[in-house]
């Protein structure tokens, strides 16, 4: 009798500590702010989403994007958000368009981790409306990019300032100067 209570209040303490180490996803907890520039188009983005899913034809390895809007995520979002969808933030992004403005260009951007089993980054890659670029190709690179970087497959910090020049001579275009600036501290959604 007395191991069963032992082993009920075990799993008691465990579920509290699982509970109370498990923050809630509200619209506010994806607030941000991130810089993003390319030459002369500048962005600062105030809502981020961080979503993981397993890369097609490279077992062990995994997608980490982290989507910045200038959008915050209202609470329709959340369902589609907590299963890794964010084709609701795409939408409401997208809609941008129609005004005939700028705030299309200036309002997303996505960061994309390439991490393996062990969520080591061996690649990363930037894009802004018109402009990608794999800003960390190389190891040095990698590791140049990640100034604070902690991931545990659900929780996600990452602090990162800087530069690189993506050389477009392949292209027939002439380079472009890519530079950010972001710090966060979020949770990642698994894509289901």
């Amino acid at each position: 009798m007395m191991r069963r209570i032992a082993a009920v209040v075990f799993i008691l303490f465990l579920a509290g500590n699982v509970l109370a180490n498990s923050r809630p996803s509200t619209p506010d907890s994806f607030s941000t702010t991130a810089r993003f520039a390319v030459d002369n188009n500048h962005l600062s983005l105030s809502s981020v989403i961080a979503t993981m899913e397993p890369r097609l034809n490279a077992p062990g390895y995994s997608w980490v994007r982290i989507h910045f809007y200038s959008l915050p995520p209202a609470p329709g979002d959340m369902t589609g958000i907590a299963k890794g969808d964010v084709a609701s933030m795409d939408k409401k992004w997208e809609k941008l368009a129609d005004k005939h403005d700028n705030s299309y260009n200036v309002s997303n951007a996505v960061i994309q981790l390439s991490v393996d089993k062990d969520y080591k980054v061996w690649q990363v890659d930037m894009a802004v409306p018109g402009h990608t670029c794999t800003v960390a190709p190389f190891e040095k690179d990698v590791k140049r990019f990640l100034q604070d970087y902690r991931f545990d497959g659900r929780n996600l910090r990452l602090k990162s300032k800087g530069l690189y020049v993506c050389d477009l001579k392949f292209m027939k275009i002439a380079d472009q100067t890519f530079t950010w600036d972001i710090d966060l501290n979020i949770l990642v959604y698994e894509k289901k």
